[in-house]
Parts: C-alpha cells; structure tokens; sequence
C-alpha cells in the first residue's frame, strides 16, 4: 500500500483494542428497551438497502424501533449489490432517503455529487463510532461526513463442512480442482481483483503485477460454477449444496449455520479483503430530518447489539456496544480481526477501477 488506507492499518497510531467494549455477561441492561417518547417528526422516508436476511434485520432491529420513537413510517426496499445501486443514486431519478453504501461507493458517489453531508448535530451517536468510522480513507476530506458506519466484517473463504473435511488455509483451495464445477467467486469488481491479489501476496492497495492476476482469475474459470452477484444469491446456492467452497461474508455464514447448514468460514492465511457497510443521505432525500434521525437509531449502541447479536452476525460500528468475548468472537469483532483487517484504499480502486472493470468483462466474456 503506497497510500496506507486509513482503515486497517497499524501505522495509524490508533489503539484497536478500544475498538469493542467488551462486557463479560451480557446483562439485561444493555437489551434494547423500546422508545417511550417521540420526537417532533413526520411523513415517511424510502430507506434501501442489501436484500435478504440483511434487510430482514433492518426491518426488524433498526427500523421497528425508529418508528416506535418517532412515529415515521418507513418504506423498506432491496438492492442486489452495491454497484447497483450506486448507479440508482449517481443517476438521482427516484426518491431514495437513506441508502446504504459500502465504504468504496461511498467515495464514488461523493466524487459524482451524489450525497448529502450529514448535519452531525442530528446523528448525535455518530461520535460513539470508531475514530477510523469518523475520518475514514472512503471520505474525501472536504470538512464533511457523508456516511456513518453500521457494520464492518471481512470477506474470506466459507466452505461446506460435509463435502470438504479438512478446513483451508489458503486461497489457494478455490483452485483446487477437486473442486471443479462447486466453486463460486464474488463477480462485481473489486472483488474478483483483489481475491487474486490475495492469492498471490500482492498488496491489494498497490498491486504490482495485474497481468499476473488476470491469469490467476483465468485459471479460476474451469472451478467455477458461476460468478456470484448478491449475498442472497450465495446463500441459496450453499444451501442447496450446489456450491461447495467461494469467497464470501462472515455473517452470511454464521445465518447459515443457525438455519442447520453444514458451513463454515475461515481466514486463510494471505489474509483476507475487509469491508464496511455505511448509511447515507442520497441528494434524492425529501425527509433529511426524517432520515438523519434513522441514522442516529442504527447508531444507537443498544440497537447496533440488537442487530449485530440477533440479525446479521457482522461487527458493530460503536464502540460503546457491549459484546462478551464469545461475541467478540463469534462475530469477527475481536480487536486481533481489526488490527489484520485490510481495507480498501477507495481513491486507489477509483482510479484503478475501469482496467480492473475490463479485466473481469474479459473473465466473464
């Protein structure tokens, strides 16, 4: 990484150990109590967001309880991917209030005016996120916050525990062809880039050779089943057991070991792409009170636990959310995840992304 990001990296001089408050026995007081007063707001607000189970539990975890205090109604809807919808908001056709992002697209869509700055006085619990949340790489530095920070996790390899025995240790084993025909790969870009990257030990941030990671993607090709496109997509195809071993989200795989699905993750040892989900303010917003207060909710500390321990099992953006250490664990939100966490450098993967965008058209021709 020539230009180390700000998110993941340990020359940052922050302690990530102060990332996650840790509360031994999860007591009683930090269950989420229900909103008894409601402030002064009205109408409705279109709030979009990642498609199954993910947007079951924002249905159920953050907007229950935003519409119990304030008494607007939300208007719930999904998306496929981020890249998706990112064109949706660059294009700015259709009302949308709250979206959520991750942190690449946020820089994206900051860079083509497509947000509007959270006014911070609204979003009072955006000062409980991790310092790296508040000043993230993904912002553009012009005095403003354009996103807030919901869950984080990382993006590694999960593999059904039936038909593989012995865990991997490498991304290697995505081209083991013991495998041909049972692996799929996350196909919107960055992701096939930097899985490659990975693969072969080259700096995600500031690849040295991407001839040698479209021949690594090449060689992919006869393994694959399919390039997958959205969590719930991924989710259908290890259920049914039609994939066997890809690249995929640590709460993904944890939802699907509670359903019974012989699944498990691991981080192999190149280590493993991190990412972070963040809301925003599209400039297509017609309730900006409405919506910054639903920013303030999923920030709340109570309804991050609710939504990290009981939805969708990813780490919380607070830290003053309280996780025991089994938590901690079970949800990738440990201090030592955090300290090996790479994340993107968004200005890098901006200025990289039509060549990288061509790449993968190639791969998929």
């Amino acid at each position: 990484m020539t230009k180390p990001s700000k998110l993941g990296n340990s020359k940052t001089g922050i302690n990530r150990r102060k990332f996650v408050k840790v509360a031994g026995i999860a007591t009683a007081g930090v269950l989420f109590t229900p909103y008894i007063a409601r402030a002064t707001l009205s109408g409705e607000i279109v709030v979009e967001t990642f498609g199954g189970t993910y947007a079951e539990a924002i249905k159920e975890h953050i907007v229950k309880p935003f519409e119990s205090k304030h008494g607007v109604k939300v208007r719930l809807s999904s998306f496929g991917n981020n890249a998706e919808q990112l064109a949706k908001l660059q294009a700015g056709n259709s009302r949308v209030d709250v979206s959520s992002l991750n942190g690449d697209g946020v820089y994206v869509a900051i860079k083509a005016k497509a947000l509007l700055p959270l006014r911070l006085e609204n979003v009072k619990n955006f000062a409980d996120q991790h310092p790296n949340f508040k000043a993230p790489a993904y912002e553009v530095g012009d005095g403003n916050n354009y996103s807030a920070a919901l869950v984080w996790g990382d993006q590694a390899i999960a593999y059904n525990t039936d038909m593989i025995k012995e865990a991997p240790d490498s991304w290697a084993a995505l081209w083991d062809t013991a495998y041909q025909g049972r692996v799929a790969a996350y196909g919107a870009n960055p992701g096939p880039i930097y899985m490659a990257a990975m693969a072969l030990g080259q700096d995600m941030n500031n690849i040295a050779d991407i001839a040698a990671i479209e021949a690594k993607l090449t060689a992919l090709k006869p393994n694959l089943l399919k390039w997958w496109s959205s969590g719930s997509e991924l989710t259908q195809l290890f259920a049914s057991g039609e994939v066997w071993i890809a690249d995929f989200w640590r709460g993904r795989v944890n939802n699907l070991k509670k359903e019974g699905v012989p699944i498990d993750y691991i981080v192999p040892k190149e280590g493993a792409p991190s990412w972070l989900d963040t809301m925003v303010v599209p400039k297509s917003c017609e309730n900006r009170d409405a919506a910054e207060a639903f920013i303030d909710t999923m920030l709340d500390p109570n309804v991050q636990r609710n939504f990290c321990t009981k939805g969708i099992s990813y780490a919380p953006s607070n830290v003053k959310t309280q996780l025991s250490r089994d938590e901690q664990i079970f949800l990738g939100a440990t201090p030592e995840i955090f300290d090996g966490a790479k994340f993107p450098d968004a200005a890098y993967q901006a200025a990289n992304m039509d060549q990288w965008n061509m790449i993968v058209n190639r791969l998929k021709a």
